[in-house]
């Protein structure tokens, strides 16, 4: 059970210039299933807190969120070569999806389950995939590895059921299983720590090429394990099934990060 009083003091704790009327921040986080803590409270109530006052239309948290976009936006784009029009029409293009996305908030999708850093540099790489999409100018196998670490094509457009989640998770274990360690390792800084193919090259003392042959090897296992799950033939309609799941907001990248980060990895 979500302990919603002590949810709201630990948010206004973490934002004390940020006022935001106590029904509004408890309804919201009562139509989510965030993370708890042992007592009840939400692990990122303060996160919650944040995307709600934003949705709320509160001019400061408006503005928190930009600063926190413009400050993840160079980690998110590392692994694609965008100059400087495109990243400005990434940022302007996820500004207005988050907040007035044509079937509605995409911030309004955010369920706490994990931290809102993490999953705003979801949506920036995925509207910047969306924006190379047509646009030559990124490696066809650069382009396929980032991929594993954006949400869906269309998330707003392509729910799982809840039981879908399990069928998930098992087949990215298989997927995962029997990858070599150095491997998993690969998939580990990628995945987790956001490392570019030349800086796990450079920090295991390796050439990039052998990073993305490595990394473009999970990826197919990743594909064909899903494909097997989901029973579908190709991955173009693997993609199109692959979108928010409609438990929690989770999707294929935070699973691979929930299982890489539990393992040790």
């Amino acid at each position: 059970m979500v302990h919603l009083g002590c949810a709201l003091e630990v948010a206004r704790n973490a934002h004390p210039d940020l006022r935001l009327d106590p029904e509004a921040f408890f309804r919201f986080v009562a139509r989510r299933v965030p993370a708890l803590e042992p007592d009840g409270v939400p692990i990122h109530a303060a996160d919650l807190y944040l995307a709600c006052a934003a949705l709320e239309g509160h001019q400061a948290a408006l503005e928190q969120l930009d600063t926190r976009l413009r400050a993840l936006l160079p980690r998110a784009l590392r692994r694609l070569r965008l100059d400087d029009e495109l990243r400005s029409e990434v940022l302007q293009r996820t500004r207005e999806r988050l907040l007035l996305g044509p079937r509605g908030p995409k911030l309004a999708e955010y369920q706490g389950r994990g931290g809102l850093d993490p999953w705003l540099r979801s949506v920036l790489l995925r509207v910047a995939l969306n924006l190379l999409g047509a646009r030559p100018g990124i490696e066809p196998e650069h382009r396929g590895i980032a991929e594993l670490a954006a949400p869906g094509p269309d998330p707003e457009a392509s729910l799982l059921r809840r039981a879908e989640h399990a069928v998930l998770r098992s087949a990215l274990v298989e997927a995962l299983g029997g990858l070599e360690p150095r491997t998993r390792h690969f998939l580990a800084l990628y995945v987790l720590e956001g490392l570019t193919l030349e800086e796990i090259g450079r920090r295991e003392g390796t050439h990039k090429s052998t990073v993305s042959r490595a990394l473009t090897g999970v990826r197919a296992r990743v594909m064909s394990a899903l494909r097997r799950s989901f029973r579908v033939g190709h991955d173009a309609d693997l993609r199109s099934m692959l979108g928010v799941l409609a438990d929690a907001g989770s999707d294929l990248p935070w699973v691979l990060h929930e299982l890489l980060a539990g393992s040790g990895s």
